[in-house]
């Protein structure tokens, strides 16, 4: 019995030392292998700082600065560097054509995908190249795994920085597959902060072109902080799909906000918005096909363009904007601080929007250019409301308040406007009730809630059908200075101080 172990003993001796001097033999010769698969996955010069690989007990290699230049080239920064890797793999998937390898687990992955791919610069009109046919992959990975990544996609236009993607957590399966890599990632937005959990399908690899590799998968970002944004205010969550390449994406989702505020007014209201989007991914530059967003209960109905600019931080809005039949309250909760709403109405607005990139509040950056149209309102104070009948009454030359107090007079609003710098200015606003109209022209400050307007007061009825007594007498008298062509009056008014506690007088500078 112990001549047998001691026999048994000396042949596995004999057999771990012919097996080790095969693995040293081995090793070099498998390392090629693998190096050379990657090469031709990539199409890629692969060049190693440090490379350790052990054959027992299942081959298993660990290496430091390894980094592919593709077709080589020296002139543009690497296609991919990674600072630390260790991969497992089976002997027999070794030996094999593709090269199998089980798991690889990588330390500071980086991933440069140089320019070129869409036939021109605008992401919106451009159909992306389709792939030539691919060679079956001489690369096959089980499972990928890396904790931080970097994904840096550089412009095809001139001057334009690149697009960087911070990824966390990153574990892709089958990386290799003619039908593409399952995987999952966290991105890291960076305003406002948080991370994009994702999760898809990644390839297969374009080698000739990396931008034209297939991507898709659906994502959801979560509880996201709007106030880091200087002016804005709420809480952010957004749910969606994504397909196509990487250089243009198809986006498709849904955001929700249910405490959106200005800081303007710090009034919360509900937003939340459908959207379809398409993503140029080499510049992180969107053009946004159809926006519908739902301000508390108004519809808010928006296209066009979110660009990334070289002179400033952040991104430069474009928008056409429409608003049909939307609740005057529920925007007017968005710049009034007082928490009722001074007048309701329905509004139908079509506006040009500007939100240039920059550090400022978004009060001072945000520049409008549209018109107006608003029909039935109504003032909520009672002592305003009161006085707007009042005006209708003596318009129509009924100078008794006779019944005003149960007369519910509406009135209708109507103007073009432009915004610049917290300021807006009104090139025409006219305010009509029955018997009068107020033309109007001026400006009212969004921060200070001053107004400084000018315009006059047309009347159906004379200066003398409004008044009575004396005062009649003293009208008849100046109403040659008021006539009205085709009939009726004519006052030149203005209208300043505070939106809390306005003055209303007679323009005398104009009288005459």
């Amino acid at each position: 019995m112990r001549r047998t172990l001691l026999v048994t003993a000396a042949s596995l001796a004999v057999i771990l030392t012919v097996l080790t001097a095969w693995a040293i033999r081995s090793a070099p010769r498998l390392r090629d292998r693998v190096v050379e698969a990657i090469n031709a996955r990539f199409e890629s010069q692969v060049s190693l700082g440090s490379l350790d690989a052990d054959m027992f007990p299942k081959p298993r290699a660990a290496g430091r600065t390894l980094t592919l230049r593709h077709n080589g080239r020296t002139d543009v920064p690497p296609l991919i560097t990674i600072d630390s890797f260790e991969t497992t793999a089976p002997i027999v998937g070794l030996m094999r054509t593709p090269v199998h390898l089980e798991t690889v687990k990588i330390g500071g992955l980086s991933v440069r995908m140089p320019p070129g791919g869409l036939r021109s610069g605008d992401p919106s009109t451009d159909e992306p190249h389709v792939p030539h046919a691919e060679r079956p992959s001489p690369l096959l990975i089980d499972r990928i795994e890396s904790r931080t990544a970097r994904l840096e996609i550089h412009s095809k236009r001139p001057g334009r920085l690149p697009r960087v993607w911070d990824i966390q957590n990153m574990v892709m399966t089958d990386f290799g597959s003619a039908a593409g890599s399952p995987f999952t990632a966290g991105l890291i937005n960076p305003v406002p902060r948080g991370v994009i959990d994702t999760t898809g399908s990644f390839g297969p690899w374009h080698a000739d072109e990396p931008g034209l590799t297939p991507v898709s998968g659906n994502y959801i970002f979560q509880n996201a902080d709007m106030n880091v944004i200087k002016g804005l205010g709420g809480t952010l969550s957004s749910s969606g799909t994504y397909r196509g390449v990487l250089e243009r994406l198809e986006v498709e989702g849904t955001t929700e906000m249910p405490d959106f505020s200005l800081d303007l007014a710090g009034q919360t209201v509900p937003l939340n918005t459908k959207f379809k989007a398409v993503v140029d991914g080499t510049n992180g530059d969107t053009i946004l096909e159809r926006v519908e967003a739902l301000l508390n209960k108004s519809v808010i109905v928006a296209t066009g363009s979110v660009v990334r600019t070289q002179e400033a931080r952040g991104r430069h809005i474009d928008l056409q904007v429409t608003l049909d039949g939307a609740r005057l309250e529920d925007l007017m909760q968005l710049a009034v601080k007082s928490e009722k709403p001074p007048i309701t109405g329905q509004v139908d607005l079509l506006t040009h929007m500007v939100l240039p990139a920059g550090q400022e509040d978004v009060v001072d950056r945000l520049q409008l250019d549209g018109a107006f149209q608003l029909a039935q309102a109504r003032f909520t104070n009672v002592d305003v409301q009161r006085k707007i009948t009042t005006l209708s009454r003596r318009g129509r030359g009924e100078e008794s308040d006779e019944g005003a107090e149960r007369e519910r007079v509406v009135s209708n609003l109507r103007g073009r406007f432009t915004l610049k710098n917290g300021t807006l200015t009104f090139r025409e606003l006219t305010f009509a009730v029955p018997g009068s109209v107020v033309q109007l022209r001026g400006a009212y400050n969004l921060r200070s809630e001053a107004m400084n307007f000018r315009g006059e007061l047309l009347t159906d009825a004379t200066l003398s059908d409004m008044t009575s007594g004396v005062k009649s007498l003293l009208a008849r008298l100046a109403q040659p200075f008021f006539r009205r062509k085709g009939g009726g009056s004519r006052v030149p008014i203005r209208i300043s101080g505070p939106r809390t506690k306005p003055e209303f007088g007679l323009d005398l500078g104009r009288v005459f």
